[in-house]
């Protein structure tokens, strides 16, 4: 078995053809699949299937794609770690986010990365806890902060912190010096994140556990455009006191004391090593989630 091999399986399935694998390794459509019959033939199993939407994994194909992009992320690591060893703060590294905690989180990280190690590249994804904790068992991304609990026997969890979850009304919304119970904030008009989106899907678990029935009139797939919907006095929100606006001119926040905190993890995968780089960013979100904390 050839790296070339490996890698011109995982270019056909992640271009989604043999032509544009060729165009990305640089090469020429046959070669491409010579490599890939090739390490067809010593597996013996077909690993790819064409079809009208493109060259597809097989069963068994997806099983050697898990195993080859964690054997790139090994070459990879190579010269990074050799960077590391002359004392360079240099490679590069990838961190997934959840939408509420990444107005915090983010720019704070970009910031501290730039003045600190301004050799590392980062990218970043936001999206929802799911999609970022496949991402990282998949080894798309080095490491994600999510929202517990964190079932997948393949990922490491560190707990970062809890996020408390606030009522957020239009202004000359009255409430009384404890905020609102559940019971009475179910009764209003609400906006929350689309069915499914794991903020809601805690806040409904919490609402049953109440014995309440949420009153959903707005669903926004978007955590950001939520306020500005309630500043336009078109309902209430329940948002992690984190992803609240800088300013909340035009919005009052009020405390819902018996809704349970929503949990923040950092997680990686067990059986990847991570780079020096992305060691630097790990140690560079605990920080930052210390500071976050102190200052509560």
């Amino acid at each position: 078995m050839e790296l070339r091999q490996l890698q011109a399986l995982l270019a056909v399935v992640e271009e989604g053809s043999f032509t544009a694998a060729a165009d990305v390794l640089h090469t020429v459509q046959s070669n491409v699949s010579t490599h890939l019959r090739a390490l067809e033939a010593e597996l013996g199993v077909p690993l790819v299937v064409r079809t009208r939407r493109g060259a597809l994994p097989t069963e068994a194909g997806r099983y050697v794609i898990e195993r080859a992009r964690r054997i790139r992320r090994e070459v990879d690591l190579i010269g990074e770690d050799l960077a590391a060893l002359a004392g360079l703060r240099v490679g590069r590294a990838t961190l997934g986010v959840v939408g509420t905690a990444s107005r915090w989180l983010v720019p704070a990280l970009v910031t501290q990365l730039r003045d600190e190690a301004p050799g590392i590249r980062l990218r970043i994804s936001e999206g929802a806890s799911e999609r970022l904790m496949a991402d990282v068992a998949a080894g798309e991304l080095a490491q994600a902060v999510v929202t517990e609990p964190v079932r997948d026997e393949r990922l490491e969890t560190l707990h970062l912190l809890d996020e408390t979850l606030v009522g957020l009304a239009p202004a000359g919304f009255r409430t009384a010096a404890g905020g609102l119970a559940l019971a009475e904030v179910a009764r209003l008009p609400l906006i929350l994140p689309l069915a499914g989106n794991p903020l809601r899907d805690e806040i409904e678990a919490a609402a049953r556990s109440a014995g309440v029935e949420l009153d959903v009139r707005t669903e926004v797939e978007g955590i950001r455009l939520i306020a500005e919907l309630v500043a336009a006095g078109t309902g209430t929100a329940i948002l992690p006191e984190t992803a609240l606006p800088p300013r909340l001119d035009g919005l009052v926040r009020f405390e819902i004391p018996d809704l349970p905190p929503r949990r923040l993890a950092l997680v990686a995968d067990r059986r990847t090593p991570r780079s020096r780089a992305d060691e630097v960013t790990r140690a560079a979100v605990l920080g930052i989630v210390a500071r976050h904390r102190a200052q509560e």
